[in-house]
């Protein structure tokens, strides 16, 4: 038989599963798994959805059903479920909303939860938190009794708690939807990144830095710490560094400090620019403290003909021109590398200057640079 007495020390583990499934990849999956077992319970559901119909948003879900049966919940059944619009933060269950007799003769229940076996059905619709639905729904089979007040009133202690969780997972994902945005836009402008943490070690660098490093020209990773190749460089590079966590603690404006590294191959320095990170409580003990922007003169980023054929107007034949022109190639080599006459070189490029506004070759390598081109191409692989 289903407990009906549910113990403190189950509420505690209970509690821990749902702030701990704000940050989880498959979110309150181990929360509902420990729910369903605690209610003896078949299946317990947490739908978390947009208030329309177009999204089916997510949906996680503990117990034995196929995904067949998932996807045509999502898809069908959710806008026929009758167990819906319950009290914000009540616990209740499908008997006291409906009646018995009107759940057993409802469509929902004869064509969705019969054949997965579920009769009883306990729920709680917590607010809308930015406009998101969110339902929770643990199901007993029919041979098992309807859940009892106990059962409602353990549940009922979770709410408060999975109503914040669910807010702190709302602003993980919003936040790291930015960060991958920003580290994006970075990556495609072929701008190197590395965080370093208080006692000068990397924490994390993009993959426009580790192409860098793994070069081992002018710079490299020494020990888990950025080294200049060069002792003059790598002194004016530590000191940098201890500066920008100096300023940490210091108030006013946080000041970016640039030097340029001298490289054994012969190759245009490497452009380093260092500046330390606001200071964040940090769990773990070790805090991003300051961050190492790297640029290779010869690493230009990519753009792609179709962006500039969006933002200008350009014939794939002007787009495929202004982007030599935009790497440094001269109006000869452009003409080479695309195997066309002079003529039609220069009559594409008085079609590009009037597109794009300018006069001359400066003018256009500046203008496209300047332009969000390099922003609508993904970066290559180095």
């Amino acid at each position: 038989m289903p407990s009906t007495d549910l113990s403190l020390d189950e509420l505690s583990r209970l509690i821990d599963l749902i702030y701990q499934g704000a940050d989880d990849a498959r979110p309150w999956q181990r929360c509902l798994e420990r729910l369903r077992e605690a209610l003896q319970a078949n299946y317990a559901t947490l739908i978390l959805r947009p208030c329309g119909p177009a999204d089916s948003g997510l949906m996680i879900h503990a117990g034995a059903v196929s995904n067949g049966a998932l996807g045509a919940y999502g898809s069908t059944y959710y806008a026929l479920d009758p167990f819906v619009g319950l009290p914000p933060g009540e616990v209740h269950t499908v008997a006291e909303i409906l009646g018995e007799a009107r759940w057993r003769a409802s469509d929902f229940y004869r064509q969705f939860n019969a054949p997965l076996d579920v009769l009883h059905v306990l729920g709680a619709d917590l607010a809308p938190q930015h406009g998101i639905e969110c339902r929770l729904r643990i199901c007993r089979p029919h041979q098992a009794p309807d859940f009892s007040a106990a059962d409602k009133a353990f549940c009922a202690r979770l709410l408060p708690h999975l109503r914040r969780a669910i807010r702190l997972h709302g602003q993980f994902t919003r936040s790291e939807t930015e960060r991958q945005l920003y580290a994006s836009a970075v990556e495609r402008l072929r701008i190197g990144t590395v965080i370093l943490d208080e006692r000068h070690q990397v924490l994390e660098s993009n993959r426009a830095a580790a192409a860098l490093l793994a070069e081992d020209d002018g710079l490299s990773l020494l020990d888990g710490s950025l080294q200049a190749t060069f002792t003059r460089d790598n002194q004016a590079l530590q000191r940098l560094i201890a500066q920008a966590l100096h300023e940490r603690d210091q108030p006013g404006p946080r000041i970016a400090e640039a030097i340029t590294l001298l490289r054994p191959s012969g190759r245009a320095g490497l452009g380093v620019l260092v500046q330390s990170l606001p200071r964040q409580d940090s769990s773990d003990g070790r805090q991003p403290a300051v961050v190492v922007f790297l640029r290779d003169p010869a690493r230009k980023a990519s753009v792609g003909p179709q962006s500039l054929r969006q933002l200008f107007g350009f014939t794939p034949a002007e787009a495929a021109l202004a982007i030599h022109l935009a790497n440094g190639h001269s109006l000869e080599e452009a003409g080479a590398l695309l195997n066309i006459r002079r003529n039609t070189v220069k009559a594409h490029l008085r079609s590009i200057f009037a597109k794009a506004g300018v006069n001359r070759q400066s003018e256009l390598t500046y203008a496209l640079h300047s332009s969000l081109a390099f922003l609508c191409h993904a970066p290559a692989d180095d």
